[in-house]
């Protein structure tokens, strides 16, 4: 090939090359425009899933929600927010199995994200496993550094639900420290005081609850339960007033009120509050048993027939409606005895122990009863039960006040052992008086124990020589 036809072939092949390699390079241009739009319009449609997701868990569309994080996963599998944000729909439809695998999920994508902490604390609190809940929780603070009042909370309540007081005490103080205008967290430091026996730290932090929230009924109601407990009458009061102005339709409120106010020995007060009940609830059978108990402690401290009478007819409409039966049975017993009307009295409270929920009350007006109608056995069995029932809960005082008496009602019943039993308790309780030293030595006397029942009875005349069933006593123990 002469040169000319080379130089011609040569240009021709490099044309061809120039040509193919620009081919090339747009067909290269062009697949990577294809794939960055595929990519921004998966990015946008992503963000769109996402954002229908949003609204539809906002407007509480729960499985809507789902979905469209789903779709989103789709197409970003490692996406830690979807996984999140499908976790709380799942924890919302209360799914809980699939929201705890999209949470932990979460989780592993991103170590060190406080919101899958702080949801996984929310599914375990709803699943009522309190210790698992606290242990997301404070994972969440740490993430956090305590700088969430709220989360901190939440943490405080979950270890208090588990019984560790220390730990949610500590946290809710650290709640406080942060933020000390949530009214929730002064409620729960009250109710961590109440349970580790400080009653004047739980009173103060529930009245600064109640400054922040003059209407946390929650707390109100916690305060007049402490002012009761501690005898402030006037301070329950006050409380109970201010719950009925804030919920004057409850008759619970009212009904609450009046016997606040008789505890306080404001009988006619009382009254007015159960007025405004039966405005509100003419004819409810609760608020006539709380007339009828009105009346009933009316009748006890002036013994005034009156009161009596009237005591009797609101209990009588009480019993006939919805109000608890065992109370209603019991108050109208007690009624019945102050009339002298001992048979049926005795009749309506036996049965009044007997009916479920029985009121604890019942067994004490039914031991006065039967003492009185001559019937010692039933009256110490009353007391009996109704010591059973209390246990701890009534004083020492009481308790050894009630010994005494059913060992006095023992020796009635001519049941000696029993007698010997509860007169030693209450004498080591403190309750050695000349009466109960006497009773003491005749039960030591009839259960054989002679020489111990001389040294007591020696013991009773030094307190009370002139005592003649005391000296009658010393004729027969000789």
């Amino acid at each position: 090939m002469d040169p000319a036809a080379r130089r011609v072939f040569r240009g021709r092949r490099i044309g061809s090359v120039r040509r193919t390699f620009v081919l090339l390079v747009c067909t290269a241009l062009a697949v990577t425009g294809v794939i960055a739009i595929q990519r921004l319009n998966q990015e946008r449609h992503y963000r769109s899933l996402l954002a229908d997701g949003d609204r539809a868990l906002a407007a509480g569309h729960a499985y809507v929600a789902a979905e469209a994080y789903s779709g989103a996963l789709a197409i970003r599998p490692d996406s830690m927010v979807a996984h999140y944000r499908r976790g709380e729909a799942y924890l919302a439809e209360r799914q809980e199995t699939q929201a705890a695998r999209d949470l932990r999920e979460a989780r592993r994508l991103a170590p060190d994200a406080p919101e899958p902490l702080e949801a996984l604390g929310r599914l375990y609190d709803a699943r009522g496993d309190h210790r698992a809940a606290a242990g997301w929780y404070a994972l969440a603070t740490e993430r956090l550094q305590d700088t969430d009042a709220a989360l901190l909370h939440a943490l405080a309540l979950a270890r208090y639900r588990t019984g560790d007081l220390p730990a949610a005490r500590d946290a809710i103080d650290r709640a406080i420290a942060r933020d000390a205008s949530l009214p929730e967290c002064h409620y729960l430091a009250g109710l961590i005081a109440r349970d580790m026996h400080r009653p004047g730290d739980a009173v103060s932090a529930l009245e600064h609850a109640v400054r922040l929230r003059p209407a946390f009924v929650a707390a109100r109601q916690e305060l007049a339960s402490l002012h009761r407990a501690q005898g402030r009458s006037d301070a329950e009061v006050a409380q109970l007033r201010a719950l009925v102005s804030l919920d004057e339709a409850r008759l619970a409120r009212h009904v609450s009120l009046a016997l606040a106010s008789l505890r306080a020995g404001r009988h006619d007060e009382a009254l007015q509050s159960l007025s405004a009940a039966e405005a509100a609830a003419p004819g409810d059978s609760r608020v006539a048993l709380a007339v009828g108990r009105v009346h009933l402690a009316r009748a006890e401290a002036t013994r005034e027939p009156e009161a009596i009478t009237d005591a009797l007819a609101a209990l009588e409409r009480a019993l006939g409606g919805t109000a608890r039966r065992s109370e209603g049975l019991a108050l109208y017993g007690r009624a019945l005895h102050l009339s002298g009307d001992l048979v049926r009295a005795e009749r309506l409270l036996q049965e009044a122990t007997r009916t479920s929920p029985v009121t604890t009350e019942a067994f004490g007006y039914l031991a006065d009863t039967a003492e009185a109608a001559g019937h010692p056995t039933v009256a110490r069995d009353a007391l009996l039960r109704l010591h059973a029932l209390q246990g701890d809960t009534a004083s020492p005082a009481t308790r050894a006040e009630r010994d005494e008496r059913i060992g006095a009602l023992s020796l009635e019943a001519d049941d000696p052992g029993a007698a010997l039993e509860y007169l030693s308790r209450a004498t080591r309780a403190g309750r050695a008086g000349a009466t109960t030293l006497g009773r003491l030595a005749r039960a030591q006397w009839e259960t054989g124990r002679i020489a111990e029942a001389r040294t007591t009875l020696l013991t009773a005349l030094t307190l009370e020589p002139d005592d003649a069933e005391l000296r009658r006593l010393a004729r027969t123990i000789r």
